[in-house]
Formats: structure tokens, sequence, C-alpha cells
């Protein structure tokens, strides 16, 4: 199956978190200049418009800042997921990731403050998107099929 939603563009300075991604490592930048990490991927620092950004590894565990269940009204592209849910991570590096979340059980159980950890999702042999699970939660996306 072909997958047919938007794809993220790739460029020079978002080549290495893509790449990362496809080999299943969440990565986030780290500003040498200001001692932060930053999400999402970036040419220049928006704390102090720093330039020295270099990626570091993320353990890819958060909780949950908040979340929404879209079951009306999304995008064109999306409708035919209705209903999903769309959320905000706040990751153990610092930084806050918007994303979905999958492999829940019960979305009325779902609480701000809940565990979360990446699972990726092999869209394209180039891309694979990063996408939230319950923390211990044994959800999985299939591999690509050639």
């Amino acid at each position: 199956m072909t997958y047919t939603k938007p794809l993220p563009k790739i460029r020079p300075y978002t080549k290495e978190f893509w790449d990362a991604a496809g080999r299943g490592e969440l990565l986030v930048q780290h500003c040498d200049d200001c001692d932060r990490n930053i999400f999402y991927p970036r040419e220049v620092c928006p704390k102090c418009k720093g330039r020295n950004l270099r990626y570091i590894k993320a353990s890819g565990r958060g909780k949950l800042f908040t979340f929404s269940l879209v079951e009306k009204g999304a995008p064109p592209d999306f409708k035919e997921d209705q209903p999903y849910v769309i959320c905000l991570v706040d990751l153990d590096e610092g930084v806050r990731i918007g994303s979905m979340l999958v492999g829940y059980e019960d979305y009325w159980a779902l609480k701000p403050g809940a565990e979360v950890e990446v699972v990726f999702h092999p869209v394209t042999a180039e891309i694979s998107l990063p996408k939230f699970k319950p923390a211990g939660s044994d959800f999985t996306f299939p591999e690509l099929q050639a």
C-alpha cells in the first residue's frame, strides 16, 4: 500500500534527524551556545539565535502534555484515519514534540502526565514518522513491504 499523506521535506539541516528516525532513533538538537535542547530541527536556536547546533540521541520517553481525539473535521488526507489522537509530549530531554498517539486501549482513560514512548511508523523507504504510544505498550507498526 502506498502512503498518500503529506511527507516532510528533508532539508540539509533535517537529514540527520530523518536518517536516525529511519533507524528507529529519535534525535533532538542541542545548542552549544545556550546549552539547551530544542525541537523541531532548525538552523538557528530559537532561544539565543546561536548556530552551534548538534543532534543528540533522545530517550524517546516522555509524558503526555495534552491530547485531543479527532473524530470529525480532519484535514482531507487524514479523514480515513478518524478517529485518531493528536498529542503534545514533553520528552525527558526537556523539549515538547507534537505527534500522534497510537496503541492506546481507551481514549477516555488517557490522562495528562501519562508516560509515553516513541514508536516509528515507516511510511516510505526513506521516511519513518515518530509517533507515541503508552509506555510499556507492545504496539508496533508493520514493516514496509518491498
